[in-house]
């Protein structure tokens, strides 16, 4: 088989052409998305793939239009937002600016901000964006110039104008950001406009073709993403084209697989529904809970295609189950000079769609070529374009995931049996023909999250939790140190009460709008604000005394009784249990629960 240059560079290049603004986007739900799917369907049919279907997914679709702050003698800054922030309307919000900082509710305390227009830094990335807007919200900032300062987490290009999803909460208001060299020329009263319609209940798009297997049973499976911010070339029409030079090198070769390949180009992976805590990754979230439960447990594996082809290392995200059968492949690939930059081997995250197939059962892998200086640099900026791609380099690593694809995988337990020894929890022997519904026991049950999102064992943020209690009620003079590491409660020092309150109660398996957070049954851990405050000597706050080692034990016998629950529970998924998979609910066009 060839793959060709020519045809990935096609593919990224429309893709990238495609936006409702100047600068690009294309998100999930609107007409921009509409035409990405037009495109990727009538690729998929010209390169004769069977069952071509474009499956509905509901989505708050979030359509940026126009955005920038103009000064009083009418100087205009070119701006971008976060997906899912609520728009200004053409005329705009107007009031004076006011500085603060980081945005923290100590720097918030010193301004009245009422009405005020509030220029933000993002000086770190554990404070989001999103939650300073919560807090300006409840304090009744009109709007939000945001950007990122030298040395900030994110959009540190020479004059990169970033976005992300935006994790929105209702009460936050529009909210805009701003290249870093044009925060410094904003003062006095400014207008924000922030054109970005929000259409509850729209619609988006997965799109799906087969190439026939062999034999029956679900697919084998390959995605990339067609939404995107700005022009969106690396991440991730570059998934999308690899995905489908895959299905024409296939089909021109004639191939026809052990299992269906199912090719997929998946919505909403940047933003899919608002006012939710897990608002990324909901299009593949939707695909395996709602419209293909049986792939949970029937498809042999998937294989999601993040960005790839910057001369960068390849770095492939495996579960320990696939980890020598990858390895065997990556090396067999650097001999046959596939792989000039190198690869490695990470650990599965939440940021990528792989994570809620893995957690809802099924085999899976991602693969990209993101470094952490991307990340910090270009990543979600206008610099996201097509030149930045070494499509030569690109066909080399679609020839690997090719490979990939083409052989069954190697499910191999014993890396997870050695983990779970090490946690003081047994693994018992896997049945010759029982590897497959044992992943799913495995998957099920072992894919946490941890208060922040990231991916853990479901206990271990319970279990940190008692232990930090723990060491709060025998370490008192230390206490509040040992506090802001339980759950969420390092961000008491920047939220008020009542913010820090509806932040937490959004996160969870039952929070609304939980979406793939529910299958990882995330623990935010207790409401310590109270107890910190009292230890802070804040003004109003409580005085320390026996009330607040008594609130501290009970916390702690029940994280420990949480810890107990989970640990209970990951020993029965080790020994075969599979765990129902969730049902989804709160979607976009739903009424409330």
């Amino acid at each position: 088989m060839r793959f060709s240059p020519e045809y990935l560079h096609h593919v990224v290049e429309r893709l990238e052409s495609i936006g409702s603004h100047p600068l690009g986007f294309r998100v999930a739900g609107t007409p921009e998305e509409r035409q990405a799917v037009d495109f990727i369907a009538a690729e998929m049919r010209s390169l004769g793939l069977a069952n071509v279907t474009e499956e509905p997914v509901p989505v708050d679709g979030w359509r940026l239009e126009e955005a920038f702050v103009e000064l009083a003698d009418g100087s205009r800054f070119e701006c971008a937002s976060f997906g899912g922030v609520p728009e200004t309307g053409a005329e705009g919000v107007t009031g004076e600016l006011v500085a603060v900082g980081r945005g923290g509710r100590k720097q918030l305390d010193r301004v009245d901000v009422a009405g005020k227009v509030v220029l933000v830094e993002w000086q770190v990335a554990r404070l989001w964006p999103y939650h300073v807007g919560l807090e300006l919200g409840l304090r009744g900032a009109a709007a939000i110039v945001l950007y990122a300062p030298e040395g900030g987490p994110y959009y540190q290009a020479p004059g990169a104008l970033g976005t992300f999803d935006g994790i929105w909460h209702a009460e936050g208001p529009p909210c805009v950001t701003i290249r870093r060299e044009d925060a410094p020329k904003l003062h006095g009263p400014v207008r924000v406009v922030l054109r970005a319609p929000l259409t509850r209940g729209a619609e988006g798009v997965n799109v799906v073709g087969e190439l026939p297997g062999r034999r029956r049973g679900a697919p084998a499976i390959v995605a990339g993403h067609h939404d995107g911010w700005f022009g969106a070339a690396f991440d991730d029409a570059t998934g999308v084209a690899v995905t489908l030079e895959l299905a024409r090198a296939f089909t021109e070769a004639g191939i026809r697989p052990r299992r269906t390949i199912a090719f997929v180009s998946h919505t909403a992976e940047e933003y899919g529904i608002a006012e939710s805590a897990y608002d990324w990754c909901y299009g593949a979230w939707y695909q395996v809970v709602a419209e293909h439960r049986e792939w949970t447990t029937g498809s042999p594996f998937y294989l999601n295609v993040e960005g790839s082809g910057r001369p960068d290392v390849f770095t492939l995200d495996v579960p320990p189950e696939l980890t020598a059968w990858v390895r065997r492949a990556c090396r067999q690939a650097a001999r046959d000079g596939l792989l000039p930059h190198g690869h490695r081997l990470g650990k599965p995250s939440t940021w990528t769609e792989v994570w809620p197939f893995l957690a809802a059962g099924i085999p899976g892998i991602n693969v990209s070529t993101f470094t952490s200086e991307f990340d910090r640099t270009e990543y979600h900026t206008q610099y996201d374009t097509t030149d930045k791609v070494d499509f030569d380099y690109l066909a080399k690593l679609t020839e690997v995931c090719a490979r990939l694809l083409l052989n069954q995988p190697q499910v191999d337990f014993r890396p997870r049996a050695r983990e779970l020894r090490m946690l003081g929890l047994r693994f018992p022997d896997v049945e010759p023909g029982d590897e497959r519904r044992r992943f799913t026991a495995i998957a099920r049950g072992l894919h946490g999250l941890d208060a922040v999102d990231a991916a853990r064992y479901p206990h271990e943020q319970s279990l940190a939790d008692a232990h930090h209690l723990d060491l709060a009620v025998t370490d008192p003079a230390n206490a509040k140190q040992h506090l802001a590491r339980v759950g969420l409660n390092w961000l008491c020092a920047d939220l008020s009460h009542e913010a820090f309150r509806i932040e937490r109660s959004r996160r969870g398996r039952r929070a609304r709008r939980a979406c793939w957070g529910a299958l990882g049954d995330p623990d935010p851990g207790p409401d310590l604000w109270r107890e910190l405050a009292s230890l802070r000597g804040e003004p109003g706050a409580r005085e320390p005394g026996p009330w607040l080692e008594a609130s501290l034990r009970r916390h702690r016998t029940r994280s420990r009784r949480e810890t107990k629950r989970r640990v209970e529970r990951m020993a029965q998924a080790a020994a075969g249990r599979v765990f129902p998979l969730p049902r989804p609910r709160d979607l976009p066009g739903e009424s409330p629960r």
